[in-house]
């Protein structure tokens, strides 16, 4: 039996649509079990507590408390609500010790930092930068520095930023951090400081060593 012009067409359009099907469900089988490759984070020394002496200092968020604990015999030392209550809207509640053994901790609500007696908890002082941290509350991660400088991780910016002790703006680290802050961490050693973007906007967590000393 011989087939016309046009039941060759029909013929041969199928065929070709069945030649198709086979070679997407191949590659289909081919890829189902491969995934995208997992990012890890580079190999980074881990952060120190912040410490002085025998004491270690924490925040409790849920309470809205800063206190002392001593290391020794595990029992609290003191607590502290700042200079007039600390205003926490996120999960952002850091502090830090410089190392001329300072305390500050990061009114974040109010947009500053407060230092606090390490031996008594009670307010001492407050820093702000020249230029108001700008946002809800700000900043959501710093590190205190010799010399009463500070760096920053910033929301609303989304700016990494060392400060000098007036609050004026010395230098931008990073011009753009990634959207979320929860994704922002920074990590306090001896000799660096390491600026962590975990949040993979740029298709990789993003690490920044900073030398605190220069």
């Amino acid at each position: 039996m011989q087939l016309s012009r046009w039941q060759w067409v029909f013929f041969l359009a199928g065929l070709a649509v069945l030649l198709l099907g086979g070679i997407l469900l191949f590659r289909g089988n081919e890829t189902a079990g491969v995934q995208a490759p997992e990012v890890f984070l580079p190999e980074l020394p881990e952060g120190l507590p912040a410490r002085l002496g025998d004491m270690e200092f924490r925040v409790e968020r849920e309470r809205r408390k800063v206190m002392a604990v001593s290391i020794s015999s595990g029992e609290q030392v003191w607590e502290s609500d700042g200079f007039d209550g600390w205003i926490v809207p996120g999960a952002a509640f850091p502090l830090d010790v410089s190392p001329e053994g300072n305390l500050w901790v990061a009114n974040v609500g109010r947009k500053r930092l407060e230092q606090l007696d390490p031996q008594s908890g009670a307010f001492i002082a407050s820093w702000v930068p020249e230029e108001a941290f700008s946002g809800c509350c700000n900043p959501v991660r710093f590190a205190a520095l010799e010399g009463g400088r500070f760096l920053t991780m910033e929301k609303g910016k989304r700016q990494a930023r060392l400060y000098a002790p007036s609050g004026k703006l010395l230098d931008v680290i990073v011009p753009d951090l990634s959207a979320s802050e929860f994704h922002y961490e920074i990590r306090k050693t001896p000799g660096k400081i390491y600026l962590i973007d975990h949040q993979s906007d740029f298709g990789q967590v993003r690490t920044w060593e900073f030398d605190p000393h220069e």
